[in-house]
């Protein structure tokens, strides 16, 4: 019912510019707040920030129009008159929405008065959230987890690399060492200055000849 109201508004405003004579093409904007691409029962047409530009069919721009400015933008519409018969192209831009419908539609437009309907369907972007700002947090923890990893485990390569060093030490120099000195000269092993004990000599007395 809305979609019949809107174009009976529009029919109602062509035929006081029919007299002018040519062709029309006319544009109409809403919000398309599920993303289908259609107007749909309870969405609203949009009456501002959205931008046309007329191209014939060699591509040159031959008109071009604003909705804020436009005599029928309650009604959400655009309309290009007195056009000669011919294949028109719509170039539809908004910096306030985003389209789901395409933003270049080309039609054919007759000189019976009769105006040439295109629908243009947009949306409010997503504002931003603070999810991005979250996963800054999460990537900057994760580095510092990182580095600290890094830095714990060069420091107990460290460690057991000087463990190693000082087994290897040990095993090819003390020992070596204390393996090459000799048993004759080992002190626990000789009486040290003494001289050696006879055993004729440890009797109480020397024995009588």
């Amino acid at each position: 019912m809305r979609r019949f109201t809107g174009l009976l508004l529009l029919l109602v405003f062509v035929q006081v510019v029919a007299a002018q004579g040519g062709g029309q093409l006319c544009v109409r904007a809403f919000e398309d707040r599920n993303g289908s691409g259609v107007l749909d029962a309870g969405e609203p047409l949009l009456t501002w920030g959205i931008s046309v530009s007329l191209l014939d069919v060699e591509g040159v721009t031959v008109a071009s129009a604003l909705m804020d400015t436009s005599p029928t933008a309650t009604q959400g519409v655009i309309c290009f008159q007195g056009l000669v018969a011919g294949q028109y192209t719509a170039a539809i831009t908004s910096a306030d929405f985003t389209a789901t419908t395409p933003d270049m539609i080309t039609t054919t437009v007759a000189e019976d008065g009769l105006p040439t309907v295109v629908e243009y369907g947009g949306r409010i972007p997503v504002a931003a959230t603070s999810v991005p700002a979250a996963s800054s947090s999460s990537a900057t923890l994760s580095d510092e987890v990182l580095r600290w990893a890094l830095a714990s485990a060069g420091s107990l390569i460290v460690v057991v690399g000087m463990g190693i060093l000082g087994t290897i030490v040990y095993v090819f120099f003390f020992r070596n060492r204390s393996q090459a000195i000799p048993a004759a000269t080992d002190p626990r092993r000789t009486t040290g200055s003494m001289s050696t004990v006879r055993s004729r000599d440890t009797s109480e007395h020397a024995r009588i000849e």
